[in-house]
């Protein structure tokens, strides 16, 4: 009977856990999706790049707001049970609140299991998937980031200026090109009086008229004129940044990073994946804390929301109670966050950042205890 009615309460938990994490993560990342819509207004991506670049940050979205679901899931069930009287139950069936607590606590390891699966593997693993996309697409809709009498530089190495365009973007007149995709001081300037926007076998090609090519390498330059000219646009990328951030970046090599940045050692790490340096050591220590030590706060925020049971809605500051228990557990949760900022190259100083959850929790342990076993003596 025991087993029974805890599975049911963790049963409860998980439901409730399921429908906020996900409603929430599906609010956030509506509200990121339409700030995304600059990979296709601004930096000429298809419609392909910017769903799939959306859809692979929602790990990211939900392993951020995981500690806060449960943490509103664990103490809006325990609420409910007790004003439900089906916390009555278990007193009754001779479970202590102690022994309660601890078999909450067990329950929550399987989330910190998870969180720390989710920051430290699915969540970089999605995140570099996502910028892949960016580093193959070919900019397809180019011919939208073109409007008249501006000049546009969105796209690396490349400036293009048009003095009229056509309603579906296709003709174009007094055409201003200037193509920097050469060696270093080479540069290339083209002007013509014409040009058409085609698409062949998904690649963009501007078919300039009427025009003249100047060309300059630093110290030598010609020019010669034309009447039709073929220009490539494919082989231009966006300015868009695709190069892996850190948070997209493996776990196994931002812990290498710190290692040879600390004790000097030479393990190998793709300079394609992650630049390691001193000056990025702050930033590689801060995004490691965020996979391996924020989801140590789980234990933690369990045990603020177990502090519930300390009294019943018999009495009358138990609503006053309630909400004390609620905004300790959100303050805990603003200070993990906030400590992280915290972090730097000195290793003590980052050990005592990652002891503090372990103390407030034997802390917040033994308060419980001693007011538990007080009241079993009263």
């Amino acid at each position: 009977m025991k087993k029974l009615i805890f599975q049911k309460l963790f049963k409860d938990i998980l439901m409730l856990f399921i429908v906020l994490s996900l409603s929430l993560t599906v609010i956030v990342w509506v509200m990121q999706a339409v700030n995304f819509l600059d990979f296709v207004s601004e930096d000429g991506h298809g419609f392909k790049v910017y769903f799939s670049y959306t859809l692979l940050n929602f790990p990211k979205i939900f392993s951020r707001l995981l500690i806060i679901t449960f943490f509103i899931s664990i103490i809006y069930t325990i609420i409910r049970y007790e004003e439900n009287n089906e916390l009555i139950l278990f007193w009754m069936l001779g479970i202590s609140k102690i022994q309660f607590i601890k078999n909450i606590i067990k329950f929550s390891i399987f989330f910190l299991i998870i969180q720390i699966l989710l920051t430290s593997l699915i969540s970089p693993m999605s995140q570099d998937s996502a910028r892949s996309f960016i580093r193959s697409s070919n900019i397809d809709l180019f011919p939208s980031l073109i409007k008249k009498k501006k000049f546009i530089d969105t796209v690396t190495n490349l400036t293009i200026y048009v003095d009229e365009i056509s309603e579906n973007k296709k003709t174009m007149e007094n055409i201003f090109i200037k193509d920097q995709s050469g060696k270093k001081k080479k540069f290339q300037i083209i002007l013509a009086k014409e040009g058409e926007l085609i698409n062949i076998k998904n690649k963009n090609y501007l078919i300039l008229k009427n025009g003249e090519i100047f060309n300059s390498d630093g110290n030598k330059s010609n020019s010669f004129r034309f009447e039709n000219f073929e220009f490539n646009l494919s082989n231009f990328v966006t300015k868009t940044t695709t190069i892996p951030k850190i948070q997209e970046t493996e776990s196994t090599s931002l812990v290498k990073c710190i290692i040879n940045n600390t004790y000097n050692k030479n393990l190998k790490i793709n300079p394609k994946k992650l630049i390691c340096d001193k000056k990025s050591t702050k930033n590689i220590s801060e995004e490691l804390l965020k996979r391996f030590y924020l989801p140590l706060y789980m234990p933690l925020i369990t045990l603020i929301g177990c502090l519930v049971i300390l009294k019943t809605k018999e009495e009358n500051s138990y609503r006053n109670h309630k909400i004390l228990i609620f905004s300790l557990g959100f303050i805990i949760i603003f200070f993990s966050e906030a400590s992280i900022k915290y972090v730097g190259e000195n290793l003590i100083n980052n050990l005592l950042l990652i002891l503090i959850p372990l103390i407030i929790y034997l802390f917040m342990h033994l308060f419980l205890m001693k007011k538990l076993n007080y009241k079993i003596k009263e």
